[in-house]
């Protein structure tokens, strides 16, 4: 096996035990751990398999850390209305042609 399938094979791996870390329960609160990221794991169970689910968010985590990285910027769980929020508020002339 060469170095890039090796590589290929352990990113995978570990993006896949993140995932599951991230959608399963806390044992004391019985709340999701990741809420934001196991409320968009249920909406894609709604219409795709759990494992085509669980490739999505592996996808997405794939691309929080990618922007972690680019932006220098530690994680800081918000959800996705909280950052149109955000976004608007930074761009003020967005929200002038998003009306």
């Amino acid at each position: 096996m060469d170095m890039l399938s090796l590589y290929y094979l352990y990113s995978n791996t570990i993006l896949h035990m993140v995932a599951l870390n991230n959608l399963k329960m806390d044992k004391g609160t019985k709340t999701p751990v990741n809420p934001v990221i196991h409320s968009y794991y249920t909406n894609k169970c709604k219409s795709k398999k759990k494992n085509v689910a669980i490739g999505a968010v592996m996808h997405k985590i794939c691309n929080i850390i990618f922007a972690m990285l680019r932006d220098n910027k530690p994680f800081k769980i918000i959800t996705p209305h909280e950052h149109c929020e955000q976004y608007l508020a930074a761009h003020p002339d967005k929200a002038r042609n998003a009306a």
